[in-house]
């Protein structure tokens, strides 16, 4: 991607194509991943047409970056503000293996100090070829005391609702927000969505399957201990300005985690956790 072809900055937005055809696109609005196509040239993302596209929104759908808050778990605007900053392009480039690479960086500002009183510097690296993306966030620390934070990567993966069944979760513990934040056991395998989700399954080790009509997307991740798993039904649209009223059937939000337990980073210290996405075509 060191050819000029093949890395077109255009209003904020980055758009680069793997050895293969894979092609990721990504705003510096929110270090955000908006598109990611495989080499057939199917979208694998999720985005919402009603985006407004304005520096003081988050943009709904792709890939959000959640730091340094989760949720409204804590005392910061909801989901934090890396989501909402902006990202500065650090490296794009194409490895020996014809993979594409894309890193961004976001550190502490006189703005980021007001809310969260430290010096910080966030690394998100996209690493992406055949029918994989694989997205890392590095969090450092750069100051002399130690500090506390939630993030996620709010993957919203394209999917036909209806038709998709979630496999992998069974047997775990988890939150359920739309009843309470109760805790539960989960007990069905698979789970289908008929119905507003909004869950946070604690201390997932194993694989999740996104299984639809025509493909499944594999996401394992390591570093964040939970996942999240959300489809605010039509109900939920309805509350929601940038999302369609139908917007529901065309997605699940599969998110790589680190809710339950804030990680605790030291003096100088650095913490890595990232989800890859695996898509195979169903025959």
């Amino acid at each position: 991607m060191s050819n000029p072809e093949n890395q077109q900055p255009t209003n904020e937005f980055i758009v680069a194509t793997a050895a293969d055809g894979a092609q990721v696109e990504l705003a510096l609005h929110g270090g955000h991943v908006c598109s990611w196509r495989t080499p057939d040239g199917v979208e694998r993302l999720f985005m919402s047409p009603l985006n407004n596209w304005r520096s003081d929104s988050a943009i709904r759908g792709g890939i959000p970056v959640i730091f340094p808050q989760f949720a409204s778990e804590g005392p910061l605007p909801k989901h934090g503000f890396a989501r909402v900053s902006p990202w500065t392009l650090l490296e794009s480039s194409q490895q020996t293996d014809g993979s594409g690479l894309l890193r961004l960086g976001l550190s502490d500002s006189e703005e980021t100090r007001k809310i969260f009183p430290h010096a910080f510097a966030l690394e998100l690296r996209v690493e992406f070829s055949g029918q994989t993306l694989n997205t890392e966030l590095v969090v450092t620390n750069n100051g002399d005391q130690s500090f506390d934070f939630t993030c996620a990567l709010h993957t919203y993966l394209d999917a036909q609702i209806a038709d998709t069944a979630l496999y992998g979760l069974n047997g775990y513990r988890y939150r359920d927000s739309v009843d309470g934040r109760r805790i539960k056991h989960a007990d069905e395998e698979p789970l289908h969505i008929t119905r507003e989700v909004d869950r946070v399954y604690f201390s997932v080790d194993k694989p999740i399957t996104v299984s639809g009509r025509k493909h499944s997307i594999i996401a394992t991740q390591s570093g964040f201990a939970d996942a999240v798993v959300w489809n605010p039904w039509e109900n939920g649209c309805e509350k929601i300005a940038d999302l369609k009223l139908d917007s529901y059937q065309h997605f699940v939000c599969v998110e790589a985690a680190a809710v339950e337990h804030p990680i605790a980073l030291a003096p100088h210290g650095s913490w890595s956790g990232y989800q890859n996405l695996e898509c195979l075509t169903v025959a």
